[in-house]
């Protein structure tokens, strides 16, 4: 975790993860959290995005445990995920 190169990542084109247990709910975020626009997609996602520019910024699963305990549990999200690597990481 020390390593200096992994420092200089663009932190706002980063996405985080936070899961609350005692609400079992999943917090995927572009960037630092801050106020959003949402839309609910199906029963338990939530679409977040950037007021003014509208772009995706985040999403939010509701009962994300209970739905992943489900046998062949599955999601599919409106959008496209580009996953790119800083290539100081790369050996």
């Amino acid at each position: 975790m020390s390593n200096p190169e992994m420092m200089v990542m663009n932190k706002s084109n980063m996405f985080s993860m936070f899961y609350d247990r005692e609400a079992d709910v999943l917090y995927v975020t572009k960037g630092h959290p801050e106020y959003t626009d949402y839309v609910e997609y199906g029963d338990n996602i939530i679409l977040r995005f950037h007021p003014e520019t509208k772009e995706l910024v985040g999403f939010t699963i509701t009962d994300f445990s209970i739905s992943f305990a489900k046998q062949d549990a599955d999601f599919h999200l409106p959008f496209r995920v580009n996953f790119e690597v800083e290539k100081s990481l790369l050996v």
